[in-house]
């Protein structure tokens, strides 16, 4: 990846922990950091993201990682997408994986259950984390799309 890429990854790690600092839960941080970089147009993203918090308020799922999800969906799909888009599918695979890879688990209570008295500091850190990772994967997935095969 680029130097370029790079620096609008960090971008987005960064946005994304000052929302977290600011009270909006991991979930809209990571999803309101990445569309609001690539599409300008937030409308709707913190109300969407709002249940999602503290995995989904029922313990599993963890929030950055499904705001993650939402953000490629939305940064991904096109307004007549409908159903099971592949590349959607594929992407948002990815960022489980990864997640799982650079976590351990994507289960927010698993998770919490190993932050020790720093839950808030460890869970910015893992919202910052995600948001990069989504970008990274978001902006792959939209190079491949613009090159011809």
């Amino acid at each position: 990846m680029s130097d370029a890429y790079q620096d609008v990854c960090e971008d987005v790690r960064s946005k994304a922990m000052m929302y977290f600092n600011q009270g909006y839960n991991c979930a809209q941080a990571v999803a309101l950091s990445n569309v609001e970089m690539l599409k300008g147009q937030t409308d709707g993203i913190i109300q969407l993201a709002a249940g999602f918090g503290h995995g989904i308020s029922a313990g599993c799922a963890c929030g950055a990682l499904t705001g993650g999800v939402m953000a490629i969906s939305l940064l991904l799909a096109n307004p007549d997408t409908k159903g099971f888009d592949k590349e959607i599918s594929e992407t948002a695979a990815k960022l489980h994986q990864r997640f799982v890879n650079e976590f351990g688990q994507a289960c927010c209570s698993g998770l919490r259950k190993k932050l020790s008295p720093l839950k808030n500091a460890r869970c910015k850190e893992i919202t910052g984390t995600t948001a990069a990772m989504t970008m990274e994967l978001v902006l792959a997935a939209k190079i491949k799309k613009s090159t011809p095969v």
